[in-house]
């Protein structure tokens, strides 16, 4: 297996990588909708202490999937429903269960667009605050998902497996490049923040050690 990590702009990367490696997309891309990430000065920790971190870098400004969609590969956007009007009609979403009360003023879940999957796939994961079914007391990023959801998707039948090569261009912390590597496929990472790109590095770097102890 190999592991790629790149800092900086994927959009600049994408005019000198060699795309025809990758096997497919995975990635959870800034939205657009301008998410404000100060959680502790907006003393969003009601049941625990929070972080304020730095907003997600291009969050501000609409995102373009038209990129990403050019590789014409099976591809995987978290928050599509935040651009689904510049994505092609699909049947294939997959919906992540944060198993959170529906009285709660945030989402309790979150759909990825796929051009693969069939069908409406669900995954069902405690992720509220503190209340974690995973990694719990790890605060890596503003909008973390887990390892686990990521693990699960690159498992679907549809899919590349084992030996193919995954390429993350917004890794924030690198929950995919984890998954990558505990269900042995190859990763091509790329994030902008130098905070995030670090602690991606780290993390997938641990990934590969625990990897080799097993």
């Amino acid at each position: 297996m190999t592991v790629q990590l790149y800092h900086g702009d994927c959009l600049e990367l994408l005019k000198t990588l060699d795309t025809s490696v990758i096997d497919a997309v995975v990635t959870d891309p800034p939205y657009g909708m301008a998410h404000p990430c100060n959680y502790a000065t907006r003393k969003r920790g009601a049941l625990a202490p929070c972080n304020d971190w730095s907003d997600v870098y291009g969050d501000d400004k609409p995102f373009d999937p038209a990129p990403l969609l050019a590789l014409n590969v099976p591809t995987v956007l978290w928050g599509a429903n935040w651009f689904a009007d510049k994505l092609p009609p699909s049947g294939g979403w997959l919906v992540w269960d944060k198993e959170r009360p529906d009285t709660l003023d945030q989402s309790t879940c979150e759909l990825a667009w796929t051009n693969c999957v069939k069908g409406v796939r669900r995954f069902r994961h405690l992720w509220n605050g503190m209340m974690r079914a995973s990694e719990k007391g790890e605060s890596y990023h503003p909008t973390q998902k887990p390892a686990a959801l990521f693990r699960w998707l690159l498992c679907l039948p549809w899919l590349p497996g084992e030996g193919s090569t995954i390429f993350d261009p917004y890794m924030g912390s690198g929950p995919t490049g984890v998954a990558c590597v505990q269900t042995k496929r190859n990763f091509i990472g790329a994030e902008i923040d130098p905070k995030h790109f670090n602690t991606a590095q780290q993390r997938i770097a641990d990934a590969q050690r625990q990897l080799l102890l097993f």
